[in-house]
């Protein structure tokens, strides 16, 4: 350990307090303001970290010298004044979100770890970072460029209306809207559009993966790739029976009313599920993990 390093605990109880206290504000973020579907995948970023960082904390330490805690701690600040410039820039949307509050407790948690000096636990921060600019650039760029979600819509209708007619609706597709009259009598159109593809799904599901994937370096295997392909299959499909469930809403109860609570929800209901239910098997039957405090063998 560097002389003039100022630790004042051991890393694996930072770790354990930070994980507490992250948890807390992020939960009182979320009590305070609006839901939305970018406070969902926001929830698997973070439950990630806070998993890299005590994983992080139980691996050999290094710690950071008086220069580099410097570095970290003003780029810890920077960080911070950065949370709250980023939507006069033009990258974020207003009002202050869960992406310019990642930034910001991310911010103070660099400066806190940058001050005890525990090197290796500053690399998990940087998660929550990279997501939070990674989907403004990508959405920066999908947005100008139609041509990258175009090839999405003709299967996700596809897809869609061969499982509603399984539910024995018969639908009508004329171009992207789906057509089909409610039990009512009622005509129910559904407009597929970029947003309807899981585009953004499967980015939240391409940034865990590139998180879990730096943490656990031994998961890159042939078996772990397979693991992710069918993870990131499970996470479209998770969309497809989001569409399905709106058009049976729809079917149902008509075209007022129920179907737009269901076409708010049922996405984030759907996907949440799927990622508790990918991300725990392959932490337990891929990396060996067990949350009962037990280590298993890894199949």
């Amino acid at each position: 350990m560097d002389s003039n390093s100022i630790n004042i605990t051991t890393p694996q109880k930072a770790a354990k307090i930070w994980v507490i206290l992250a948890i807390a504000a992020l939960s009182l973020f979320f009590v305070l303001s609006s839901l939305s579907y970018s406070k969902v995948d926001a929830v698997s970023i973070w439950i990630l970290t806070c998993i890299s960082m005590i994983y992080f904390s139980t691996k050999t330490q290094k710690y950071l010298g008086k220069r580099e805690q410097i570095a970290v701690v003003l780029a810890g600040f920077g960080i911070c004044i950065f949370s709250f410039l980023n939507i006069p820039l033009g990258l974020g949307n207003p009002p202050f979100s869960i992406a310019e509050f990642s930034l910001l407790l991310s911010g103070i948690s660099i400066v806190v770890f940058g001050l005890l000096a525990f090197r290796t636990l500053i690399f998990p921060l940087f998660f929550p970072i990279i997501a939070v600019l990674g989907f403004e650039m990508y959405e920066i760029f999908i947005r100008h460029e139609d041509w990258l979600i175009a090839p999405l819509i003709p299967p996700t209708i596809t897809l869609t209306t061969g499982i509603i007619r399984l539910m024995g609706i018969d639908p009508s597709v004329n171009g992207n809207i789906i057509s089909f009259l409610s039990i009512s009598g009622e005509t129910i159109r559904l407009a597929v559009v970029s947003d309807c593809t899981g585009i953004w799904s499967l980015g939240t599901f391409t940034v865990a993966s590139i998180i879990v994937l730096s943490t656990f370096p031994e998961a890159i295997s042939k078996r772990g790739a397979l693991l992710i392909l069918i993870g990131y299959i499970g996470t479209y499909a998770s969309n497809i029976g989001r569409i399905a469930i709106i058009s049976l809403s729809g079917y149902i109860y008509g075209p007022e009313g129920i179907i737009e609570q269901v076409h708010i929800h049922t996405g984030w209901i759907l996907f949440t599920a799927w990622m508790v239910i990918f991300w725990y098997y392959f932490f337990t039957r891929h990396l060996g993990f067990s949350f009962t405090g037990k280590k298993r063998q890894a199949e």
